[in-house]
């Protein structure tokens, strides 16, 4: 009897490694960059929120600034966003960009090793083309495992990406 719960209590233990092993490589936990592997650990098992706006603890997540033609480059924006299927973009998002500052809110689904994400993207037109930040937030305030950290650096990749397609010239 006692030799089951033992048995039961490895399964159970080996199957917590397997799963905190598995969202920290799903959201592409790198422990090797600056500022050290357990300061990246810290943040990735205490914060539930990710955030470009200074004092984010790591160097990678940081607000981006894409040059060109606002216009062009806000359609670049909206291009790299939808590139995700499964988001959505619950703001209103107008044609044009007219105002100095637009918020766009992105709704992020769960999946087996995320939990609901609301990101918001903050465009701010510059004298060359637009500056961005972002903050995105875990629906149930738990530690995310670094996913919204990860969203932050797939929404950004995205848009490079499209700005690399569709250069805003």
């Amino acid at each position: 009897m006692i030799r089951g719960w033992f048995v039961l209590a490895g399964i159970f233990v080996i199957g917590a490694f397997l799963y905190v092993t598995g969202a920290l490589i799903a959201n592409n936990a790198s422990f090797f960059n600056p500022p050290g592997a357990m300061k990246r650990l810290n943040v990735y098992l205490s914060l539930s929120k990710a955030w470009t706006q200074g004092a984010y603890p790591l160097p990678e997540v940081s607000a981006r600034d894409y040059m060109g033609n606002p216009a062009l480059v806000r359609k670049d924006i909206i291009r790299g966003i939808r590139h995700f299927s499964r988001w959505k973009i619950l703001s209103p998002t107008p044609m044009d960009f007219s105002g100095p500052v637009e918020r766009i809110r992105i709704s992020i689904p769960s999946s087996f090793w995320r939990t609901e994400q609301t990101m918001e993207l903050v465009l701010m037109k510059t004298q060359y083309g637009i500056h961005v930040e972002s903050r995105s937030t875990s629906s149930r305030r738990i530690p995310d495992w670094g996913a919204n950290r990860n969203s932050i650096l797939r929404v950004f990749h995205a848009i490079d990406n499209e700005m690399a397609i569709h250069p805003p010239v």
